[in-house]
């Protein structure tokens, strides 16, 4: 059972740690505590576990001194926020400003690409794409570049899967700047009421389902061994054993692999508009993964990590994050109708601009 402690908070006992829920509502809160008990029975838990849930998304945030589990993390994505013209600069009605740009970007083709590109992506991601002058070396800085992702460490499944994969289409929404709700922060954006906002989420698709799978696979039958301190409820591998240094690695390797599709997909829509107005990158984010920090092996499930003051879109809004739930925040929404918003009244992220339909 899970206690109300605050305006849209509830708390509760799980196995070895409290868990910590953010939620718009009791029933929702209690629905989503009995869905994050596992990540509360994670080998070496640091308390507390802390969760965000709406009535049909849910996330967490599980730090262990010890162990990783793969069955706690969301495989790494990628989110995008872009800005376009308005729709009268594009040249078009405002109700037909959507299906202009989602026609354009149907008829945009990418290079072909095979499996060594697959694994230059898996290795240093958007930088990748840089290199192949897809993007600019501007953008990279949006993409947090590292070159730790090891190709070798994803099977060989999953590299062919993501020869397939490379050119398949992020999702991506576009609305109109609704309302300016904190202006400093919207001008620091460059935001303002009627221009075009498009939001981009790209993830690994089969490259990170089966170098994933693959990888607990692995685990799991060490974990038979009596070797790994965990169950086959929760297979986890304690941090100095090579299964979990491969497990990072992959993980890694997957992330770089989806900030490269989305940079693919940054390098199509700036074609797609080509002439028709600029097309500027405002904020990217990473989602789901795991993070090492402090000494920490940090589970991300479903959710975004946001610094302070780091934006984001969460469902219908542009946002920044507070901070809190050790830097990660959720990129969805409670409902949208609501006077209050549950992210903003819990903490743990503050709105800057509201998202709507293609408006004049």
């Amino acid at each position: 059972m899970v206690e109300h402690a605050a305006d849209f908070e509830w708390r509760g006992e799980g196995e070895d740690a409290e868990i910590v829920l953010y939620a718009p509502d009791a029933a929702t809160a209690q629905r989503a505590f009995g869905q994050t008990l596992p990540a509360a029975a994670l080998p070496g838990v640091l308390s507390p576990v802390q969760a965000a849930a709406s009535g049909s998304d849910l996330g967490w945030i599980s730090a262990s001194e010890t162990h990783v589990a793969p069955d706690l993390i969301s495989a790494p994505a990628r989110g995008l926020l872009l800005v376009a013209a308005s729709a009268a600069e594009l040249g078009v009605p405002p109700g037909e400003a959507v299906n202009f740009i989602l026609r354009k970007l149907s008829e945009v083709s990418l290079p072909r690409f095979g499996e060594a590109e697959v694994r230059r992506a898996a290795e240093t991601g958007a930088f990748w794409a840089a290199e192949e002058g897809l993007i600019s070396e501007d953008d990279l800085a949006l993409f947090d570049y590292r070159v730790s992702g090891e190709p070798d460490s994803l099977p060989r499944r999953a590299l062919s899967a993501g020869v397939r994969d490379l050119d398949r289409p992020g999702r991506t929404s576009v609305y109109g700047i609704a309302e300016i709700l904190d202006t400093e922060r919207a001008e620091a954006l460059d935001l303002s009421t009627g221009a075009l906002a498009l939001s981009v989420q790209t993830g690994p698709e089969d490259l990170g389902r089966l170098a994933l799978a693959a990888h607990r696979e692995r685990i799991l039958d060490r974990v038979w061994s009596g070797d790994f301190g965990a169950t086959a409820e929760l297979p986890a591998a304690p941090l100095e054993t090579e299964e979990a240094a491969d497990l990072l690695a992959a993980t890694q390797a997957i992330a770089n692999y989806a900030d490269a599709r989305a940079a693919l997909r940054l390098y199509e829509l700036r074609r797609a508009l080509a002439g028709e107005g600029r097309l500027e990158p405002r904020a990217a984010w990473p989602l789901g993964g795991l993070a090492q920090e402090d000494g920490l092996l940090l589970h991300r499930r479903n959710l975004a990590t946001v610094e302070r003051e780091d934006a984001l879109v969460a469902r219908n809004f542009v946002a920044v994050g507070t901070g809190a739930m050790r830097a990660s925040a959720p990129p969805f929404g409670p409902n949208p109708e609501e006077d209050l918003w549950a992210w903003e009244e819990a903490g743990l992220l503050e709105r800057v601009a509201s998202l709507g339909p293609v408006e004049s």
